[in-house]
């Protein structure tokens, strides 16, 4: 969080300082007698031509220079959201799909060990995100996604398909990057994700965690709420992503499965962070590299001040992925990628294999 203020501090400082004309410091020229026919000197005329206003945070200046910008057409990472968004009136789709194979655990001091006995894991996440770009700063996402369970614990075992939790979100550009310096684009985006799951009696252990993706990691079965600061820049030939999640998880009733005594859960709070940095190696065809980092953790209390009751109380997850990307076609871009664990505390260790399918629709280039 503190490299996101302090990035936002800077850029936002440098935006006051073009906001501000610069102090005339040159002496005033000698008084010269001109006829009224006599064109005013040279040196005015520059001083009017250089004379600009400063781009603002996100008008039509500001979204017309973007526009005109090095940012050719790519799939993009997998695991990071955009802090651009779509033109109004523009609708895009992207389907995602990962896959998390379970293999060990981590202890509470960061070892590894095996998984407890009777216990095995697999989950597999297929996400079809719809883009809406509602104006020229503001982009709906809905992301409507299912969920495949092959586990067992403790001997139960948790098998099928089903809807997951439903989340929803609306972003809003609040500064958009500038080519010719150093500002970003930067954005909020809020999600509200339903607990479907519960719902519709959807096969997943309950309270866990689905597969790491481009959606804020919420609990099976819990209502959330999740604020997100996001951060893009261009620089040719390089593209960096930043993200950062805060989800809280209203309390509710829960139970592992069908046949254990509900009780009443209230988990930590999640925070998540992650960056990326694409390398575009032809930009005729969409042709990238990607590196991606997540990171996520649990913490030991939630902000409506109720005691955690869950176990383990906290946890934390960091994994790195490199992402290969290509164009098939003129509007259909293809990305995948494996999500490796690097290390962690209270949870299971896991590699996350996944791909994304993006098709453009619509006409022209598309700046996002």
């Amino acid at each position: 969080m503190a490299f996101f203020l302090a990035i936002l501090t800077y850029f936002l400082s440098e935006h006051r300082a073009w906001a501000e004309p610069p102090g005339n410091t040159t002496q005033p020229a000698p008084l010269v007698s001109q006829s009224p026919s006599s064109p005013s000197p040279v040196s005015s005329r520059i001083s009017a031509q250089n004379d600009t206003p400063p781009l603002s945070l996100n008008g039509p200046d500001a979204l017309s220079v973007y526009k005109h910008s090095w940012n050719p057409l790519t799939a993009g990472p997998n695991l990071v959201s955009y802090a651009d968004t779509l033109p109004e009136g523009v609708f895009n789709a992207r389907f995602f799909f990962y896959s998390r194979f379970t293999q060990a655990q981590y202890t509470n001091s960061g070892g590894i060990t095996g998984l407890p006995p009777g216990f095995y894991e697999t989950q597999m996440l297929a996400l079809e995100a719809m883009y809406f770009g509602l104006g020229s700063n503001t982009e709906l996402a809905i992301l409507p996604s299912l969920i495949g369970t092959d586990s067992s614990i403790g001997g139960a075992s948790i098998n099928g398909w089903g809807m997951n939790d439903f989340t929803i979100g609306i972003k809003h550009r609040w500064i958009i990057q500038n080519p010719d310096s150093a500002r970003p684009s930067f954005s909020t985006f809020l999600f509200t994700t339903l607990p479907t799951t519960a719902w519709l009696g959807t096969p997943v252990p309950k309270g866990g965690l689905p597969p790491i993706s481009v959606l804020p990691a919420t609990h099976f079965g819990s209502p959330s709420l999740t604020g997100t600061l996001l951060l893009r820049k261009n620089i040719r030939p390089l593209r960096f992503y930043g993200g950062l999640y805060y989800t809280y998880s209203f309390p509710g009733i829960e139970s592992l499965t069908a046949a254990d005594p509900k009780f009443f859960a209230q988990f930590g709070d999640l925070i998540q962070y992650r960056m990326a940095v694409e390398d575009v190696i032809d930009d005729k065809h969409g042709l990238g590299l990607i590196l991606e980092m997540v990171g996520l953790s649990e913490l030991p209390f939630s902000v409506d001040g109720l005691p955690v009751n869950t176990t383990p109380k906290n946890f934390n997850l960091i994994s790195m992925q490199p992402t290969i990307e290509v164009n098939l076609t003129p509007k259909l871009a293809l990305s995948v990628g494996v999500l490796f664990p690097v290390w962690g505390n209270n949870e299971y260790l896991a590699m996350t294999p996944n791909f994304s399918l993006w098709y453009y629709f619509g006409s022209g280039t598309l700046q996002r």
